[in-house]
């Protein structure tokens, strides 16, 4: 079984407050997601820069290590602390996205035996929805160590498989706007609709 981490270290500069703990259905987002996680994964951790609120959520929280403000630092510090090789990654802000279709990323990545598998998101792979390997660690490190930060691009550096756009729509569970990143009040506003 797959470990899961939730993504909890954006900045919520757009937003004007933490993200991670905007309530959806009176659950705080980062919550909700590690909920998700939980049905599909064997343990789940939040990632990001400091616990602060989160630690009362009630799972292990994993620190990136750094003071910039980049994904790819959330996933090399999941990927470093994972006691197993399939990890799950969600970011706390794509509230839309069902465990149906993470698990479907999972099965993927383990039937083609991929360093990682990631959705299309309709302007490129959705990285922050995404199955990997540990054995991308190496891949990701090195993309870190030679100064990029871009985590699309340590996909491709990490072999990962990219589904196109049609293999994303059959996964389980995918309808359009599942990638709703929640950045900012209108976004907030936009999900409420949703629901």
């Amino acid at each position: 079984m797959a470990h899961g981490f939730v993504l909890v270290g954006g900045l919520s500069s757009r937003m004007g407050r933490d993200k991670a703990l905007l309530p959806i259905g009176g659950v705080p987002m980062a919550l909700l997601q590690a909920r998700k996680l939980g049905t599909i994964c064997t343990r789940v951790s939040f990632v990001g820069k400091e616990p602060g609120s989160l630690a009362a959520l009630g799972h292990p929280f994993v620190a990136d290590g750094t003071r910039e403000r980049a994904a790819v630092h959330g996933v090399v510090a999941a990927l470093a602390a994972s006691p197993v090789e399939e990890c799950l990654v969600l970011a706390a802000d794509l509230p839309l996205v069902p465990a149906e279709l993470l698990e479907a990323l999972r099965a993927r990545r383990d039937a083609v035996g991929a360093a990682a598998v990631a959705p299309w998101d309709g302007r490129g792979p959705q990285a922050l929805c995404s199955a990997w390997s540990t054995r991308a660690l190496p891949a990701l490190r090195a993309s870190v160590a030679g100064g990029d930060l871009s985590l699309r691009r340590a996909l491709e550096s990490a072999g990962a498989l990219v589904l196109s756009a049609e293999e994303t729509e059959r996964l389980p569970g995918f309808r359009p706007g599942v990638f709703l990143n929640v950045n900012s009040p209108e976004d907030l506003r936009a999900l409420a609709e949703e629901a």
